[in-house]
Order: structure tokens, then C-alpha cells, then sequence
């Protein structure tokens, strides 16, 4: 295998400092530490093709004026498909734009422009299979062995039943689907949803009464009722797999099975398909009733690529989304950042000394701030946050205070980056 499209050789995206992201015009707050460091290499990549960065509103206020945003395109070069694997990829995703299902969310800024999205990413992994099912049944095959004999068709955006009652009446809809032969001769469906640098934690799609009726009925859990589902971590894979469990009881497919991928230093996706498998009660749908779950990385998914003969795609894919060789290289060439510095982007941030009336508190919310037209749809996330501890004279006692934010809690955001603030929970459908 071409050392181009190996595995990554370190554990964890590089820590970036701030005014290395503001020098590449990518400095957004609320950038989880992947986000950041994919952002910064979308960046670098747009630097490369010798393109200049696009513009965007900052969080979205139409208020405030435009600003250079590194990891986005320019609407010239967007129109020519730059954001694109190659022109024929660009031309397929015009035609099936046009050709689109009823009711498909399809944003064509994000898609055009965004250079962060997902929504690309999905249409540069699977239109060279499109345009090539040899391929896309070699690729398959090496993924999902026991499911996958022969694929026959892709297709994009796309839903059982948007907006259906029978379905979940919410327009749920996958990012892409591969109907294929099992290697029993008989058809299935393979459901797919793409992650990039989302961080599963909202905004998530509003709660239904019909999801817990769905749930229920499709008997995939080993607590349909349970609140952990229905957390803003894993709701949209709840969500995605009971559409796909419906779509085999309403007979759109015999068989199914919903593959989500992720790049490997995404830690937030891993955790969340994690928990989520652990929900299941039969997670690799060995019974033909019953829908199964994967979640693969997106390094294993080029690998099989190239293997399959796509090594051209394969290499393009590794180079642009997740090589962060590059950008942990600028990082170490930057001279060492003082203490006083602001804090690298993604470093959980410290609490301010205590009073001398306090005794311990807990670490209150910063909120994650999504960044601008980056595929947010009904996605979720949720921090995983490690704890440390600091001691500080109280009232001539030793008080033990958390200074990282624990599980489930968030942390005072130190003066120097509390510039962000509170935003309401949001909730909306999901595509």
C-alpha cells in the first residue's frame, strides 16, 4: 500500500495555538481540538491549489461583516466544483442534485463552498464507486465481508419515507445508500452516514412520540425506552438505524445494515458509535430481521479503496482529509508559545481561583459553538473532558476544586477566552 494513504502514525490531532489559527484565518471558537486541526488542514490544502479563502459571517449573524474563513472557497471557484474529487465527480453531483428525491435537504452553500463539510466528503468517497460498481463491490466487500457479495447501486440524500408517519415523520434521511447482494443471492441495502469533524453534540432533531413508538417496535436495544438513545450524543444514530429497521419492515429492503465512518482521530464519533453498539442487542444483524451496525474509520474505508484499485481516489482522500502531518509540522516549526499565551484550540479551559467563602464547585458550561455552515444538521456532540484537580488556601483550609471540565459538565471559561456566550439549546429536524 502506497505510504501516502498509511495509517496515522500519532494518537491524538495536534494541538494548535490560537494565533497559528488566526494567521490562517481559521481560528473559530468552540472548535473541538479535531475540528480545529481539520479545519487548519482544509486550509492548507486550499493553499496549495493556489486558491484564495472564502468569506463568512462570524456564528452566522448577518450583522456582522464578512470574514476571510480559511476552510472555505471562494463562490467563483465553488461554481467551477473545487471542492470536488474531480470534474467528473462535480458533474455527477450536478445531475443528481437536479435528479433529487422529494423533500431532500441539500445545502448548496456547504456543499460548494464548505470545504470542513461533510456533505462533500460523502459525494468524494462514494461517486468514484458510483461511477464504478467493480469498484465499489471490491471496496464493499473488504468492509462488510459477510454482508456484502455485489454492489449494484448508490444513491445520495436520500429516505424511505421523509415526512411518512409510517416512518418517523421528520425527515431522517441517510447520507448515502448502496443496494447490494448479500452473499446469500439476496437483495439488501447498505445505510450510510458520513462524519468528518462533527463532534456529536447537537444541535439534536426535537423529541417525538413516534420515536419512542418506533423504538419499541424495532426491538434493536436492549432498552428501547432507554434515556441514553435519546441523548444528544447518539440520538441521530438511534434515529438513522430504527429508519432503517423501518425500511425492512415496510419492505423498501429484506435485509439492511447502517455503516457510519469517521476519521480514526475523531474521538468524539468513536466514543458515540461505542456507547451506541453497547445499546444493541444484536449489533451485527445476524438474524436477516434484524438491522445491523458498523462504525468503520475513514482510514480503513481509503485503504480498502485503494486495495480495491481506486489507489488515485484513495490517495487524493488520505492527502486532503486526514493526513495532519502537515499541519502538526507548522505547528512544531512555530518558536515555543509563552505562558501567557491564550491557550491552545480544544484545551479544556481552567477555572479562576476560588473565593474565600468557596469550598469546591463544579465546573459550569461553555457552550460548543458550531461553526459556520459546517454539517451540523442533527448531529451532536458531546466533550469528553478529563480532571484535574487544584488546591487553593480557603479560609485558612485546603480546598480541593475541579479545574477540567468532568463528563457531562462544562468549565468557567477563563477571562482570556470567555469572549463566547451562552447560546440557547437548539433543536430542529435533522435531514
Amino acid at each position: 500500500m502506497p505510504r501516502t494513504i498509511s495509517t496515522c502514525s500519532f494518537g491524538s490531532a495536534p494541538l494548535i495555538p490560537e494565533p497559528l489559527l488566526r494567521q490562517h484565518k481559521c481560528f473559530i471558537p468552540g472548535d473541538t481540538r479535531f475540528r480545529a486541526a481539520a479545519r487548519l488542514r482544509q486550509s492548507l490544502w486550499r493553499e496549495e491549489q493556489g486558491l484564495p479563502a472564502g468569506l463568512h459571517r462570524p456564528r452566522g449573524n448577518r450583522i456582522l461583516p464578512h470574514l476571510p474563513l480559511g476552510s472555505t472557497l471562494q463562490p467563483a471557484d465553488a461554481a467551477r466544483g473545487l471542492n470536488f474529487l474531480s470534474p467528473s465527480v462535480n458533474a455527477f453531483v450536478r445531475r443528481s442534485l437536479v435528479l433529487r428525491e422529494e423533500g431532500a435537504m441539500v445545502h448548496y452553500e456547504r456543499l460548494h463552498r464548505n470545504l470542513l463539510s461533510s456533505e462533500p466528503l460523502t459525494y468524494n468517497l462514494f461517486v468514484p464507486l458510483a461511477l464504478n460498481l467493480d469498484l465499489a463491490t471490491s471496496t464493499l466487500r473488504q468492509l462488510l465481508p459477510a454482508f456484502v457479495h455485489q454492489v449494484t447501486g448508490i444513491r445520495f440524500e436520500t429516505s424511505p419515507g421523509r415526512h411518512n408517519a409510517r416512518y418517523l415523520a421528520d425527515g431522517t434521511a441517510f447520507d448515502a445508500a448502496l443496494s447490494i447482494i448479500t452473499p446469500d443471492g439476496e437483495p439488501a441495502t447498505v445505510f450510510i452516514e458520513v462524519k468528518y469533524s462533527e463532534g456529536c453534540t447537537g444541535p439534536a432533531a426535537t423529541h417525538r412520540s413516534r420515536y419512542d413508538e418506533a423504538s419499541r417496535q424495532a426491538a434493536l436495544h436492549h432498552d428501547p425506552d432507554s434515556s441514553a438513545l435519546r441523548s444528544t450524543m447518539l440520538e441521530q444514530f438511534w434515529r438513522l438505524h430504527l429508519l432503517a429497521q423501518l425500511a425492512v419492515r415496510h419492505s423498501v429492503t429484506p435485509r439492511a445494515h447502517l455503516l457510519v465512518l469517521y476519521p480514526q482521530l475523531n474521538r468524539r464519533v468513536r466514543s458515540a458509535t461505542r456507547l451506541y453498539a453497547a445499546e444493541l442487542s444484536d449489533p451485527t444483524g445476524s438474524s436477516p430481521a434484524v438491522t445491523g451496525f458498523s462504525a468503520l474509520t475513514l482510514e480503513t474505508f481509503v485503504a480498502a479503496l485503494a486495495q480495491a484499485g481506486g489507489g488515485a481516489e484513495a490517495v487524493y482522500l488520505h492527502h486532503r482529509y486526514l493526513n495532519l502531518q502537515p499541519v502538526l509540522d507548522l505547528v512544531l516549526a512555530e518558536p515555543t508559545t509563552p505562558d501567557r499565551d491564550p491557550p491552545p484550540a480544544g484545551t479544556p479551559l481552567l477555572l479562576p481561583p476560588p473565593s474565600s467563602a468557596a469550598t469546591s464547585a463544579e465546573a459550569v458550561a461553555a457552550p460548543i459553538v458550531p461553526s459556520p455552515n459546517d454539517k451540523a444538521g442533527p448531529s451532536r456532540r458531546q466533550r469528553q473532558r478529563p480532571t484535574a484537580t487544584t488546591t487553593a488556601p480557603s479560609s485558612g483550609a485546603t480546598a480541593r476544586q475541579p479545574v477540567r471540565r468532568l463528563k457531562g459538565e462544562a468549565a468557567v471559561p477563563a477571562p482570556r477566552t470567555s469572549a463566547r456566550s451562552p447560546a440557547p439549546r437548539q433543536t430542529q429536524e435533522v435531514r
